[in-house]
């Protein structure tokens, strides 16, 4: 089964977060806390293992040798650990993290799910992985705030941005330090490219990539103005749902 940009499959794949959503919140409507915490950290070490098992099957497919896609530092792969800290510790800063970063960067990968027409066939369990594990990362942190466990104030809005920030620089490093390591550039949080078919290669066309001590690749305005839209959806979605809480609050 070949999937295409904008198909219908696509359509269904785009709303799929949101039916789930609406069944998680029917479903859990008269759940206890602590109950609805364990049914969270259920999902979210289920969304792990099927990342793990997407990159054994990564793994056993290029023959037992090493790729940069194995390693968890992607945000949609990154998200899933973070979601399950989140639940176990009940910490405030990670649901955040979840909520703000996560989530619509999911969405965009589900929106924009142009590396998935490039499988032979979606039939397979990478494209099961891809399927279901963005679905979840869109799902879970949304069913959380709408349960009462994500607390949005901006002490924690500060903190997401700074621990953001700092990932977001710490990338760029990874992704050329790699190079040296294993011969590959990893591009990890997008800070070295774009994905293709999003609207990120216009700022990428925009700017100039250049190279330093021979492998240190950056485009600077790409990075300024991937971390400037970064930081306004960011924003906007946060006074969003900040004023949508404050609302049922009051």
């Amino acid at each position: 089964m070949k999937f295409y940009m904008f198909s219908f499959e696509h359509y269904v794949f785009i709303a799929s977060p949101f039916i789930v959503l609406i069944f998680m919140l029917l479903l859990t409507k008269k759940t206890s806390t602590e109950k609805n915490r364990e049914i969270g950290i259920f999902l979210s070490i289920f969304a792990i293992i099927v990342l793990l098992l997407r990159n054994l099957e990564i793994f056993v497919t290029n023959r037992f040798a090493f790729n940069i896609e194995l390693l968890p530092l992607q945000i949609c792969h990154f998200a899933n650990f973070v979601l399950f800290i989140a639940f176990l510790k009940k910490d405030q800063i990670w649901f955040n993290f979840a909520l703000i970063l996560n989530l619509p960067a999911a969405f965009v990968s589900i929106l924009f799910a142009n590396s998935l027409s490039h499988y032979e066939t979606i039939l397979t369990f990478r494209g099961f992985a891809y399927i279901v594990g963005h679905m979840l990362l869109v799902t879970l942190p949304l069913w959380a705030y709408f349960r009462g466990f994500i607390k949005l104030d901006f002490y924690y809005l500060r903190k997401t941005f700074l621990i953001v920030f700092i990932l977001f620089l710490l990338s760029i490093l990874i992704n050329n330090g790699l190079y040296l390591i294993s011969n590959q550039y990893a591009n990890y949080f997008y800070s070295l490219k774009p994905e293709s078919g999003t609207p990120l290669e216009l700022f990428f066309d925009w700017g100039q990539e250049w190279m330093l001590f021979g492998f240190f690749k950056f485009n600077g305005l790409y990075l300024l103005l991937t971390a400037i839209l970064g930081a306004a959806v960011m924003s906007v979605m946060y006074l969003l749902l900040f004023k949508f809480q404050q609302k049922n609050v009051a």
